[in-house]
């Protein structure tokens, strides 16, 4: 079955660092623009926010919001639901939703009431997440929102195995109700740079050797770690730069936490940095770094992919024996969490041999292309579309038959 499908994706989010600037849920503009080049028809419902029209090829219904605290959640659930029908009744009903979990079951309501099929995508360890609600009623209301999300979506695709098992053990999701869909690179965007013509466009000096980090700086990121261990690196390697890329609720705090052990010169924040320019930033690099704390359980790893996509080696925690699906790259070295002397030594080693660092680079490239490559991902979602167009088409036959 090779028919155009018709696809409406809803992805809600919300980061006022993107108000007025490009950027926000990129995973997902890739998705729509990657089955629209596959020749399919993709509707993206999500906040009017960061101009989202501008970043994907597809039909994009930006869905304004009461920009307050909760209300900026219900107005999006309100409003995308009464736009979602509105373009049913003039385009017709889709052949799939789309969905990015969203602590809301309303687009899974309107499915199974349309008879439209749900694929759900979980991009991070659900029971992580809870953690975070301080509040008890909150928590217990978000999960019952998630179990029912999880019933009434026709396939779930987690982001990882770990992620795979939380749902089969502890939410009783069948296993052939789910696909592990890893979250993947832009291949095309994120591939290996000339580290002097990156240093030139950036202002920075190719004479340095750097490592870096590149994502939101929240807590369990561990940059603390970094921090604490960048005195065992610098003494081997005074010429050493240590390039922290974005930005979030951290900064300041690991900012000072730089000042205070004297490492001001040696440290460079790099503030938020548009989607496109990030790739110069990795070409800097020697060493790209990934020091999750204990705490973070379970990550997407969104990062570690656009690294190995840049043709980078890779030092990482283990966080939860997760690390080790990395290791088949073998573009990957694993540290324990938390360990600012591992986590040094580790790095020490690798920035002395330059050969090791080049060859785990290939590597990793070639494992992305080969695997992880976005547009190949789109592909897999299509294919599992039709698989369960023809399943239902076969079932529904069957039921007419035996009646």
């Amino acid at each position: 079955m090779n028919k155009q499908l018709s696809i409406i994706i809803f992805a809600y989010w919300h980061d006022h660092r993107f108000k007025k600037q490009v950027g926000g849920p990129i995973k997902v503009y890739e998705l729509a623009t990657n089955l629209e080049r596959l020749g399919h028809r993709v509707f993206l419902v999500t906040p009017k926010i960061g101009y989202p029209e501008s970043q994907t090829s597809a039909d994009v219904i930006a869905i304004p919001i009461v920009d307050y605290p909760m209300m900026r959640f219900i107005t999006f659930q309100v409003f995308a639901l009464l736009r979602t029908i509105g373009l049913m009744i003039r385009k017709g009903r889709p052949n799939f939703f789309y969905i990015r979990i969203m602590w809301s079951f309303l687009p899974m309501l309107l499915g199974k009431l349309a008879r439209i099929p749900v694929i759900l995508e979980v991009n991070d360890s659900p029971h992580r997440g809870y953690t975070f609600i301080t509040k008890d009623f909150k928590r217990r209301l978000v999960h019952l929102i998630d179990r029912i999300s999880y019933r009434l979506s026709t396939h779930i695709l987690p982001v990882t195995q770990k992620i795979a098992k939380e749902l089969h053990y502890l939410e009783g999701v069948s296993w052939d109700a789910m696909t592990v869909l890893p979250s993947g690179a832009n291949t095309e965007l994120f591939r290996p740079l000339d580290k002097l013509s990156c240093c030139q466009k950036l202002g920075l000096d190719s004479l340095k050797k750097y490592v870096g980090f590149i994502g939101t700086f929240f807590h369990y990121q561990g940059i603390q770690v970094i921090i604490d261990s960048a005195p065992l690196m610098i003494q081997k390697f005074p010429d050493l730069r240590f390039l922290l890329v974005g930005d979030g609720p951290m900064k300041t705090n690991w900012e000072n936490m730089v000042a205070e052990k004297g490492l001001r010169e040696y440290f460079i924040f790099t503030g938020h940095v548009s989607y496109r320019d990030v790739p110069a930033y990795c070409g800097v690099m020697d060493i790209c770094l990934s020091p999750l704390l204990k705490e973070a359980r379970e990550s997407s790893a969104v990062k570690l992919f656009d690294y190995l996509s840049c043709g980078k080696p890779v030092v990482m925690s283990d966080v939860d024996g997760t690390g080790k699906d990395f290791l088949k790259t073998q573009a990957v070295i694993l540290v324990k969490p938390d360990d600012p002397i591992e986590l040094a030594d580790a790095v020490k080693k690798l920035l002395s041999d330059s050969k090791k660092r080049e060859r785990m680079g290939r590597m990793g490239r070639h494992h992305i292309v080969s695997m992880y490559d976005r547009a190949k991902l789109a592909q897999d979602i299509v294919k599992l579309c039709q698989k369960i167009a023809y399943q239902r088409k076969s079932r529904d036959y069957h039921l007419l038959k035996k009646n």
